[in-house]
């Protein structure tokens, strides 16, 4: 799929019933430029958190519209003393006092992950200014589904082969075992699923088909492609090979010639975070690749992660993307 046909389809389910997104760091620049793109599309609602008049200011400064936009003051909320006692019986049984929620709500991450939770918005965006752990920490605690391994699925363009390339874990999972590594997968092919593709997932590793032997580094891998597999017999998987094996058809014709993904894999699932997130990065600094949008799967309610140096224009995509989530399954 063409990424102009994947961000049309994403914006279709968007704009499916209307959602209400809050945004921890609503006084962003490019989150407000983001927002006054998602509000003249009709993409979403949404409520920025933070200071009135600053956001409204700097809205001003840039000479973008946000008038559409609700604006919380989660400092001065009446929302506070319900949304701390939420939390409270929420973690109690891990051993939070009420003191200690009633100070955490007073953070704008902890603030807009119970806002959802309590069911005033319908999704959550941020990390736009502050480290992915400080929005991650509460979205786990407060938003995540039970038992479920959260990871993160990078969408990107690569324009030179005109394609849509889904990517995961670059920010969560540090050293994922062949169980986690199985989740992993499982999470990025209902990603790809989400926008009407066909997922064909290839597990990375620096062997292709035992290539690089049978040893500790590769056999990890087979196993998780295995027990994939055994979760979703339909599933297109398949590992260890390296990258080339995976989107080069004529790669994987020398190297893996009876692969069923033929070199034509669309999710890449990476074999720890320091190689995701390094590579991720690299392709954004190095190519003409770009991130179109993100998405975090084992949540209850749709969490994503702007990341302190996206443009405005992904950030608008992630929205997009965030409604979309939270608009499937409605009917």
């Amino acid at each position: 799929m063409k990424a102009a046909e994947l961000l049309e389809k994403v914006r279709k389910i968007a704009r499916k019933k209307p959602v209400k997104i809050v945004i921890c760091e609503g006084w962003d620049e490019r989150v407000l430029r983001a927002t006054a793109v998602v509000l003249k599309e009709k993409l979403a609602q949404i409520i920025l958190m933070g200071e009135p008049s600053v956001i409204k200011n700097k809205a001003n400064e840039l000479k973008v519209d946000i008038s559409g936009a609700e604006i919380v003051d989660f400092k001065k909320s009446k929302l506070k003393k319900e949304l701390a006692e939420k939390l409270y019986e929420l973690r109690k049984a891990k051993g939070m006092t009420i003191e200690e929620a009633a100070k955490l709500i007073e953070n704008e991450n902890y603030f807009g992950c119970m806002f959802a939770y309590a069911g005033y918005a319908d999704a959550v965006g941020g990390s736009a200014i502050c480290p992915t752990a400080e929005l991650m920490r509460p979205a786990l605690q407060i938003l995540r589904k039970k038992d479920a391994l959260v990871s993160e699925i990078m969408v990107m363009h690569d324009p030179k082969n005109d394609r849509v390339i889904f990517l995961s874990d670059a920010s969560l999972n540090i050293e994922p075992n062949s169980e986690q590594l199985a989740e992993i997968a499982l999470n990025a092919a209902e990603a790809v699923r989400d926008v009407g593709m066909v997922p064909k997932v290839a597990l990375l590793s620096f062997s292709t088909k035992g290539s690089g032997g049978d040893g500790p580094q590769v056999t990890w891998i087979r196993e998780a492609v295995k027990i994939a597999q055994q979760k979703d017999k339909t599933l297109l998987i398949d590992g260890e090979m390296q990258v080339d094996a995976a989107v080069s058809q004529f790669a994987s014709g020398r190297k893996c010639p009876h692969s069923p993904l033929k070199g034509e894999a669309n999710a890449l699932i990476m074999p720890s975070l320091t190689t995701g997130n390094i590579l991720m990065h690299a392709l954004v600094q190095f190519s003409q690749m770009s991130v179109l949008y993100i998405a975090l799967k084992g949540m209850e309610k749709p969490v994503s992660l702007f990341g302190r140096s996206m443009p405005a224009e992904s950030i608008a995509n992630i929205l997009a993307g965030l409604a979309m989530e939270a608009n499937s399954g409605r009917k």
